[in-house]
């Protein structure tokens, strides 16, 4: 038998909708898993958090830092001056028991390097995150069609399981009763015996895969294992509207999540390399202090301390003159991490288109392999009609039997398989054109 399908398992937030049966459609589905996925919640918050970054990014290259302090000290034993002179000699003591400092220091950046380049860095990297969002979120429906329509596959193949075992329990009767009468030979009844043994183990894998499938769907929504849910759909061929190579090329080329994130690392690197050039030119910052202190004696008490005020400003030019190539160093590393991301992109880019026009060939190939096994499906059915016939007659052989019901139920499968296929391959399209995915929308 071939493989059922192919369920890519995604982790999710379990989540409890009580107790009741949850009734699901494809929208229900994707809706939930949108709401409750982790990966897209941990895409969101990186996203959430790469716009503070534009903030944190501004705040360090254009407003200024003003810092307060307050500062308090007590003698515990004070020190002493001693004084010699050819008249007089003592010792008195130094400072007071106590000391409070109170200040304010102001810097403000006049004209940096990073007061032209951090914040667009920041604004890149910002739209990066967002995009990386938009990606897990196409690719998260992606993943809840493919295990919705492999639940589906698991239902109908089970269905089918059950329909070939029930015909072969009918052949068995059919050739019990012509046994029983002398009409066939116990070779025939052996045979039709070991026909109905031997699909058993299928049902049983039949039920296995819909247990699994069941989970998956569960797990990819966010439902919890135990809970119940019953889907009013069935794997019915509807063909799908699709763009020609060269119109979702275009549409590749615009809309897909990932070359958007890779043109922006681009422009993230290229605007890292004049940063780092800007470590070469001169730096200009304003300062400004404030400070008021007071130093007294305990008898005296602290509302009648006495403060002394100070108040600076200046000016502090920083300029560059040697740092032993270091700065140099950082722009060429910078210029190659260019090279690298457009490199990267340009790679990205003909294999996304690759895999978009070996997409499309799947996605012809699997409409054909639809109509023809359909076709198929009803010239197999005629033949195993034909061949009970001829058996009930006395012209065929329980061999036949067996040989035409295997065919028939291996038209259907693969008639089943190739729907399944179809619309995985569509929801593949559809992530990667990203059409499932309004930005504007959110």
């Amino acid at each position: 038998m071939k493989k059922l399908f192919v369920i890519i398992l995604v982790g999710c937030l379990p989540f409890s909708f009580g107790q009741d049966t949850l009734n699901l459609n494809l929208e229900k589905c994707i809706d939930l898993a949108i709401q409750y996925n982790h990966d897209l919640k941990i895409a969101e918050l990186d996203y959430q958090k790469a716009e503070e970054q534009i903030t944190e990014a501004f705040g360090s290259a254009v407003l200024p830092t003003i810092k307060g302090e307050i500062n308090y000290r007590r003698a515990l034993k004070r020190g002493v001056v001693i004084i010699e002179t050819p008249v007089f000699s003592g010792s008195f003591p130094q400072g007071t028991e106590n000391t409070m400092t109170v200040g304010a220091t102001l810097e403000q950046p006049l004209f940096t390097g990073a007061v032209f380049y951090a914040t667009r860095i920041s604004k890149v990297y910002a739209e990066i995150a967002e995009n990386g969002y938009y990606s897990s979120k196409a690719n998260l429906i992606r993943d809840v069609k493919r295990a919705y329509y492999g639940y589906l596959y698991s239902q109908e193949f089970s269905k089918l399981s059950q329909v070939t075992l029930q015909a072969a329990k009918d052949n068995l009767k059919n050739t019990q009763a012509l046994f029983d009468a002398g009409l066939a030979p116990e070779y025939d009844l052996i045979r039709a015996q070991v026909q109905v043994q031997n699909i058993l183990p299928q049902l049983e894998q039949a039920k296995n895969a819909i247990k699994l499938a069941e989970n998956a769907l569960r797990l990819i929504v966010g439902l919890d294992l135990d809970k119940k849910f019953v889907v009013n759909d069935s794997l019915t061929y509807t063909e799908l509207p699709v763009e020609d190579y060269q119109t979702s090329a275009r549409i590749l080329d615009k809309k897909n999540f990932t070359l958007q994130q890779l043109r922006l690392q681009v422009e993230l690197q290229d605007k890292n390399v004049s940063y780092q050039f800007s470590k070469n030119y001169p730096e200009l910052y304003l300062s400004g202090n404030w400070q008021s202190t007071a130093q007294e004696n305990d008898p005296k008490s602290f509302n009648n301390w006495r403060y002394k005020n100070s108040v600076y400003v200046g000016l502090n030019l920083k300029v560059p003159i040697f740092d032993g190539w270091q700065t140099t160093s950082r722009v060429q590393q910078a210029e190659i991490d260019l090279k690298k991301s457009q490199e990267n992109l340009v790679k990205t880019n003909r294999q996304l288109n690759n895999q978009l026009d070996d997409i499309l060939l799947k996605i012809e190939e699997a409409k054909n392999r639809i109509s023809a096994y359909a076709a198929t499906i009803k010239q197999a059915k005629l033949g195993y009609d034909i061949s009970i016939k001829r058996y009930n007659n006395g012209l065929g052989t329980q061999l036949e039997n067996i040989d035409a019901l295997v065919a028939y139920t291996q038209a259907k499968v693969n008639y089943l398989e190739a729907i399944y296929n179809y619309y995985d391959l569509h929801s593949q399209l559809e992530a990667l054109l990203s059409s499932e995915v309004n930005e504007k929308s959110e």
